[in-house]
């Protein structure tokens, strides 16, 4: 105690030559423990390996407590207190710390910690530090804030455990992680801001503007603004697209909701080239249509869509499937490329029963004329009749196909040729012009 007054009167000697509002008071293991004035070698390497720890606050009082059967120095420190861990801050309205090494330090009121390196704001009313296990736990609605590299990340959950060496931090109960883009909703969390990473866990699930998503885990990169939803993901839309009525000559605003399900959806965001891939048994649904794949990628906020593996798209109000291997969708020219055994399957309009199928080397669709163009090994099954060219064109308002170069039509055993042949493939119609002719069986056209 005598060492304490002593060392408090030379702290007022030295303040009264350099006034401070808050004097500093520093714990044992800087100032108040004996050293000896030359260090040898070995002894400033165990010094260096050591965490060192500054106390700090405008009132000291010291005790003697028993603490699990065990005699302990007890300092408890008012007004200002705050513990140094490296480069890290600890502040509260008061610290009680256990032992001259400051094993543990009990916070009290109105606790921050300050983790300047990484960005990192944690607040709470009450926190316990751990020194040898590096860490410092917060509970009753702690809050994390992170501000790094122009964005703001705000995580409010029930309690924090805080690895200080580690930069890294898991948080349990009602975890609510808050950016300008959106909120994550999950009820545990792990937070490394060395790998720039949010792992929630226990099916968290995200809102941001006219979108929901869930799945079972969720993964945010906070620099990239980027997210993997893992485990059964789920995206429920709302949008607004333009419609245009051709008849009218007029274009209206209509209501979208779109449900797109897989097991994994990653979402990658590099400033204006963002890339959204949903893997897995991929399925989107809307009113109007359903398209699923194997892989689905959306770039330029759904302006440029490609499909990989098993594509199949459903188009209800002109009935018609299409389906492939591989398809590339161009939304501002209104343009679609599908290919890797591409067909067009025909159906009736009411129950999307099959009324026949077109196979090619490739398929077009342009959406302004609602036209889809096959080309090369071109061949069309009806109800009735089988029918093969070079290339055709779809026009799905009149269900009505042209079959061009070199076409032929085989119907009721009988092979003919002509210079085109139009085919309504839901009607099982076939209109045959310019040069009709019967091949014989057996001969070649």
């Amino acid at each position: 105690m005598k060492k304490v007054i002593l060392f408090l009167c030379f702290s007022i000697s030295i303040l009264s030559a350099n006034p401070s509002p808050i004097p500093v008071l520093y714990g044992s293991e800087d100032l108040l423990k004996k050293e000896d004035s030359i260090l040898s070698p070995d002894k400033k390497k165990d010094k260096k390996d050591k965490i060192p720890v500054i106390w700090g606050g405008s009132s000291l009082t010291q005790e003697e407590r028993t603490i699990n059967g065990i005699p302990m120095k007890v300092f408890i420190l008012g007004g200002g207190a705050y513990i140094m861990h490296k480069t890290i801050k600890l502040s509260a309205r008061e610290i009680e710390i256990i032992g001259e090494d400051a094993l543990i330090g009990n916070l009290k009121g109105q606790v921050v910690v300050e983790d300047f390196q990484n960005g990192v704001t944690l607040t709470a009313t009450k926190g316990i530090y751990n020194k040898i296990g590096g860490t410092v736990s917060l509970e009753n609605n702690p809050v994390l804030v992170q501000k790094k590299d122009g964005k703001v990340v705000k995580i409010q959950c029930q309690s924090i455990v805080r690895y200080l060496e580690e930069a890294k931090t898991n948080l349990a109960g009602k975890v609510v992680v808050t950016s300008d883009e959106f909120q994550v909703f999950g009820e545990d969390a792990v937070f490394s801001e060395k790998e720039d990473r949010i792992d929630l866990a226990g099916e968290p699930f995200l809102f941001s503007e006219n979108r929901f998503l869930i799945g079972q885990t969720l993964s945010y990169f906070v620099k990239e603004g980027s997210i993997q939803l893992d485990g059964d993901a789920t995206i429920y839309q709302v949008s607004y697209e333009n419609k245009k009525d051709k008849e009218k000559d007029t274009t209206t605003k209509e209501r979208v909701v779109t449900l797109f399900t897989g097991k994994t959806l990653t979402h990658k965001n590099k400033g204006k080239d963002t890339l959204t891939s949903m893997s897995g048994d991929a399925f989107m649904y809307r009113k109007s249509s359903e398209f699923k794949a194997n892989l689905l990628e959306s770039r330029r906020n759904n302006k440029d869509i490609k499909a990989t593996g098993n594509v199949s798209y459903l188009d209800r109000e002109n009935a018609y499937r299409m389906e492939g291997g591989f398809l590339s969708y161009d939304k501002e020219k209104g343009y679609s490329y599908l290919t890797e055994s591409p067909q067009i399957v025909f159906l009736d309009k009411k129950e999307l029963k099959e009324r026949g199928k077109l196979t090619a080397v490739f398929l077009e669709r342009f959406d302004e004329r609602f036209e889809t163009v096959a080309r090369g090994n071109v061949e069309v099954e009806t109800q009735t009749a089988t029918a093969t060219g070079e290339y055709a064109t779809y026009f799905e308002k009149r269900d009505e196909l042209v079959l061009e170069g070199n076409p032929t039509l085989v119907k009721d055993n009988t092979k003919v040729s002509a210079g085109k042949i139009i085919l309504f493939p839901k009607s099982d119609k076939a209109y045959l012009t310019d040069g009709l002719k019967v091949i014989p069986n057996g001969e070649k056209k």
